[in-house]
């Protein structure tokens, strides 16, 4: 597999805990295998035909890239963590990999994907209230007239819930606003910020140049699936 590095040391605080945690990410922080399956046969049903290329934000460890190799897609995988990439370049089948910020500029010319993703919270981790509206822009970029952004994130109910909830071995969740709460891993001794959205919140933030609609994942996620208008 690829390393590109582009832009990939501005990234700050999310970089930082996923090189943290990288050792541990699949053991600790990973769906099970049944779920994830589940998970990602709705990805591929709410995806353009394949070959269709797709941008994977937040790759992470790639645990995702296999299900859309067997099913044809071209993915290219981009993160910030360079732990994160180092383990995602040791599975089988290769492919591109970006070392990059992507709530900065993305590293691609304009209409270069059929369609994008953001898997497992990775939207969460945004550095202001306005990162997600700027990455809609930079995506209405990169991905071309017609073609699909797919993101799985958390709902209000999961921060509403978040204290209460069962956390990972070694993690803690404390809320410090509204629609905010810092996750700290224990044991690495690591901790990130975590932001959400509520469905209207999450549709203006698309913009324009997006005709979203949000759906509940279980009871607290939203799955948004989002096509490239014109």
């Amino acid at each position: 597999m690829r390393v590109d590095k582009a832009g990939a040391d501005s990234d700050g605080g999310a970089a930082r805990f996923f090189d943290a945690v990288a050792t541990r990410y699949d053991r600790v922080y990973a769906l099970p295998a049944a779920e994830s399956r589940l998970r990602m046969s709705r990805i591929r049903q709410a995806l353009p035909p394949a070959p269709a290329t797709v941008l994977d934000l937040g790759v992470g460890t790639g645990r995702e890239l296999s299900a859309l190799l067997d099913a044809g897609y071209q993915p290219t995988g981009l993160d910030a963590s360079e732990a994160m990439l180092a383990r995602c370049a040791r599975r089988s089948r290769p492919v591109p990999l970006v070392r990059a910020d992507f709530w900065e500029s993305l590293p691609f010319g304009d209409a270069s994907f059929d369609a994008a993703i953001a898997l497992h919270g990775s939207l969460a981790h945004g550095p202001d209230s306005a990162a997600v509206p700027r990455l809609a822009r930079e995506l209405a970029r990169v991905v071309r007239k017609g073609g699909t952004w797919i993101a799985e994130a958390p709902a209000p109910a999961w921060l509403d819930r978040a204290e209460a909830l069962p956390v990972h071995a070694g993690g803690r969740v404390r809320r410090v606003g509204a629609r905010s709460c810092i996750y700290e891993d224990l044991v690495v001794g690591a901790s990130i910020e975590v932001r959400v959205l509520d469905d209207h919140e999450w549709r203006k933030a698309m913009g324009d140049a997006w005709a979203t609609r949000v759906e509940p994942l279980g009871e607290t996620e939203w799955l948004v699936v989002a096509k490239r208008a014109g």
